[in-house]
């Protein structure tokens, strides 16, 4: 046998701590933010952290920075109200586990899981909208992160898993049949209701439900039960037992003549400085066994404040697009127009889901409301998968169906459509004799 030496290409994932820790600050809101800058500093002696002054003169404006027809003014200091009075509504925030800790900890808790898989379904449980949806793209989630589809798909397997049922679902129909795969009423008819009788199911139109169905009105009228009795919203259950969180607006947008300012929340984020004592021990002769542990937290504090700045810069940029696409929303009252995330990426330069990481439970305030950033945009949501995923994703279905009524491989094809998987009858057939799975005639429980 020769042996012989070979180069090869290999994709890995590129992602330093310091990446990580931008994303993060980006994607937490600012109470969240807060909290976080205050436990770094605790773990940092080089780091000082203060709350900002309530008081004080109100900073001067500054000029936009892209050219547009609306004119769009920044200002760093929240002004709560139209009277220009400031509010400290600090004392009235609290913070239970929030629904993404509550993931996270069933993940740690796995035991199948290694390292680097539960990275990435810990980067996915981060990507999840409040709504418990997973609104990005893979492909794009994979670019970011330089990783195959096929891992974050697996991660996303994985993620799906875990509860609330129906949690990482890129749509309704696979947050529902993900729901429905984990009860008993995991049936042909079910799954048909839900990939294409929801409308009719919304119009209490039972009649139309048993035609689409090809069953009996009372047949149609349990299916429906079985539905409508499905959760949604991942999320909603376990936020309803929680203490209710005051949400603090990352920003304030109101009308000044016939132009625009958008006022920035500074309140709640701490000032963050180095603290000048330590660091002039940084390469004093008489600290030379304390050097390396100085540099190292210096190198922290250092990438933490520069997080912080571009966090601050990607706010900025991301409300200023979304007043120019929405100007007459703003300026003159009328309708929304669609706006996708993927439109606001293309505009900025940046990647879609750094555009879903900024506007990740973040909030506004305008016309005296608050107003979530997501309702603003037209939600895009994707399908598509590789095969492997598929074939997962079959072999759930088919765990999950009744012994007496398995479903015959049309039905999964629907059930599997419904999760993002468009496949032909012939190729579900495909993929389920590679996974030795028997026909559904075969797979029938004998009385």
């Amino acid at each position: 046998m020769a042996f012989q030496q070979q180069l090869e290409q290999a994709q890995k994932q590129v992602l330093t701590q310091a990446m990580i820790q931008s994303l993060h600050c980006l994607q937490m809101p600012s109470v969240e933010l807060r909290e976080f800058l205050q436990e770094a500093a605790l773990s940092n002696p080089l780091l000082e952290v203060e709350d900002a002054p309530h008081d004080g003169p109100q900073p001067e404006a500054m000029e936009p920075t892209p050219a547009t027809d609306v004119p769009i003014e920044r200002r760093e200091q929240l002004i709560w109200d139209e009277s220009g009075s400031g509010a400290d509504f600090t004392s009235c925030l609290s913070r239970p586990e929030t629904f993404q800790e509550y993931l996270n900890a069933q993940l740690g808790q796995s035991a199948t899981l290694d390292e680097r898989m539960l990275f990435l379904c810990r980067y996915l449980v981060g990507c999840l909208n409040s709504a418990g949806y997973l609104d990005c793209e893979l492909s794009e989630l994979a670019k970011e992160l330089n990783v195959p589809s096929a891992e974050l798909e697996q991660a996303l397997f994985a993620v799906q898993a875990l509860d609330p049922p129906g949690v990482g679902a890129r749509s309704l129909s696979e947050c529902l049949l993900l729901q429905l795969a984990q009860g008993k009423d995991f049936s042909e008819v079910n799954i048909h209701l839900i990939r294409f009788g929801l409308p009719l199911l919304a119009d209490n139109d039972y009649a139309g439900l048993a035609r689409l169905l090809c069953v009996r009105p009372a047949e149609a009228r349990r299916a429906g039960d079985v539905v409508r009795a499905l959760n949604p919203i991942p999320s909603r259950g376990f936020s309803s037992e929680r203490t209710a969180v005051m949400i603090a607006p990352e920003a304030v947008i109101r009308r000044s003549g016939g132009a625009l300012v958008i006022e920035m929340n500074e309140r709640l984020t701490p000032r963050i400085s180095l603290n000048r004592e330590y660091c002039a021990l940084v390469g004093d002769p008489g600290c030379q066994e304390a050097q390396l542990y100085l540099k190292e937290k210096l190198a922290e504090a250092k990438n933490l404040m520069n997080n912080l700045e571009n966090r601050h810069e990607t706010l900025f940029r991301l409300l200023s697009a979304i007043v120019r696409n929405q100007e007459g929303y703003f300026l003159r009252r009328e309708d929304l127009l669609p706006m996708t995330m993927g439109q606001i990426s293309e505009q900025l330069s940046l990647n879609v889901s750094t555009v879903s990481r900024a506007v990740k439970d973040k909030y506004i305030q305008f016309d005296g409301r608050v107003i979530p950033l997501r309702v603003l945009f037209s939600a895009a949501l994707p399908t598509g998968g590789s095969a492997e995923a598929a074939r997962r994703q079959l072999r759930r279905f088919v765990a999950a169906e009744s012994p007496d009524h398995p479903l015959s491989d049309e039905a999964l094809a629907q059930a599997l459509a419904g999760v993002g998987f468009t496949l032909s009858r012939r190729t579900v057939a495909k993929y389920r004799s590679e996974l030795s799975i028997p026909p559904a005639a075969q797979r029938r429980r004998k009385a």
